[in-house]
C-alpha cells in the first residue's frame, strides 16, 4: 500500500512542478510571488527572474518524473 502512496504522491509533485514550469494560468508568477514575499532580507536577488526559477522547478519536476517513471516501472 505505501508503494502506491509513494507513486500517487510523486506524480502529483511532478505534475505540479512541471505546471509551475510551463506557467500554466501564471502559476509560475504566483509562485516566484510567493518566494519574493517570504525570503529573507527584503527581496530576493534581481538575477533571480521568473525564467530562473521556472527552469529550475522544471528540471526538478522532470526529475520527480522520471524518478516516479521507473518506481512504477519497477512495480509490474
Amino acid at each position: 500500500m505505501g508503494d502506491w502512496v509513494r507513486l500517487a504522491g510523486g506524480f502529483v509533485l511532478s505534475t505540479g512542478a512541471l505546471l509551475i514550469a510551463f506557467d500554466f494560468r501564471h502559476l509560475g508568477l504566483r509562485a516566484y510571488d510567493l518566494v519574493a514575499e517570504r525570503s529573507p532580507g527584503g527581496g530576493v536577488d534581481p538575477r533571480f527572474t521568473p525564467d530562473v526559477l521556472r527552469v529550475i522547478v522544471g528540471t526538478l519536476g522532470a526529475a520527480a518524473l522520471a524518478v516516479t517513471g521507473v518506481r512504477a516501472f519497477a512495480m509490474l
